[in-house]
């Protein structure tokens, strides 16, 4: 009796932890489209699309969370440049918490953009008609992106395959999924035992 308790205690406990690991997030509708709408920019000029990349769509989320209070004015102040950017608040902390080794991003660029409401036809126009953004969605090096957005802020996010620019784990995420099914079965064997 005593092992069919702790058996079904066990299965009761390895559910729930298996419900509270992280799950991918499904982007909103406005990020959505950004990245479509700039699929279909790219397919024009003859480029390849950009495949989600779900680290740099973390780091956007991250930077556009922390962005989302400061005021449009200092947009000016987030140039995209590739490489670790210094000047975008928390960086290294929202690298931290996407599980982002630093040395994977020295190739991206971070492209955050201040548009009040952030109009889908606003942004599309802001990201494809300025320099400051087209000499980035413009080169066929970049394979992935990642988008973010918060309150009158959107992060773009592009990426390349190399390993100096995709974003890339600083460990495996993976591990607690892996155990899980092991868990699982050796509670089931205590369960049924």
């Amino acid at each position: 009796m005593l092992s069919f308790n702790v058996g079904l205690y066990l299965l009761i406990a390895s559910l729930v932890v298996f419900h509270l690991l992280p799950s991918p997030v499904a982007c909103d509708d406005k990020e959505k489209d950004l990245l479509h709408d700039i699929n279909t920019y790219r397919k024009i000029l003859n480029l390849p699309v950009l495949d989600e990349n779900k680290k740099a769509s973390c780091l956007a989320e991250e930077i556009a969370e922390d962005l989302g209070d400061v005021h449009c004015e200092v947009f000016r102040d987030y140039y995209p440049t590739p490489g670790n950017n210094s000047k975008i608040p928390n960086f290294q902390k929202n690298i931290d918490k996407c599980n982002i080794n630093i040395n994977t991003t020295t190739e991206g660029v971070i492209m955050p953009l201040c548009l009040p409401k952030l109009n889908s036809d606003d942004l599309f126009s802001n990201y494809t008609k300025f320099n400051r953004f087209t000499k980035y969605l413009n080169n066929s090096k970049y394979k992935s992106a990642g988008v973010g957005s918060e309150d009158d802020w959107m992060v773009f996010i592009v990426a390349t395959n190399t390993t100096s620019g995709d974003f890339s784990s600083a460990s495996s995420s993976l591990l607690p999924h892996f155990l899980m099914p092991a868990f699982f079965f050796a509670t089931l064997l205590l369960f049924f035992k």
